[in-house]
């Protein structure tokens, strides 16, 4: 019995919805950054890389304008290298920068917005790449 992904994806408007969301990130981001408004940026600049992270999610997962048979085929090839990749980006990033030989105080691992960002672009890169080709 073949299970049918297409039902697990959001549908494609989703896309443009995830635009609007970028956009509301880089709102965020202006605003956090001037200093006119006299606000303080540690309140609207980790809101716009979450609904950054949040744009890219939507993005992602959701199904293409003119969905084919084979791009769920080719969105598990791009899945598990993305997977892969972010992970060892992960640790060549904790063992370059020595962070084994710091004490627990002053590690600074990467945080889980960086992983999942790298992870979610490799993963977008790839699978248009591989669409495309």
């Amino acid at each position: 019995m073949e299970v049918e992904t297409n039902k697990h994806l959001l549908p494609s408007y989703f896309k443009i919805i995830s635009f609007v969301i970028a956009g509301l990130a880089l709102i965020s981001a202006v605003i956090s950054f001037n200093e006119q408004l006299n606000l303080a940026p540690n309140i609207f600049l980790p809101l716009g890389k979450y609904l950054f992270l949040l744009a890219l999610v939507f993005f992602s997962f959701s199904k293409e304008k003119n969905e084919k048979k084979h791009f769920n085929q080719l969105r598990l090839k791009c899945l598990i290298p993305a997977i892969i990749f972010a992970n060892i980006f992960f640790l060549f990033e904790t063992f370059m920068e020595e962070e084994l030989f710091k004490s627990v105080e002053h590690r600074e691992f990467m945080s889980a917005f960086e992983v999942l960002l790298i992870f979610h672009v490799y993963y977008l890169v790839s699978f248009y790449y591989y669409k495309n080709k």
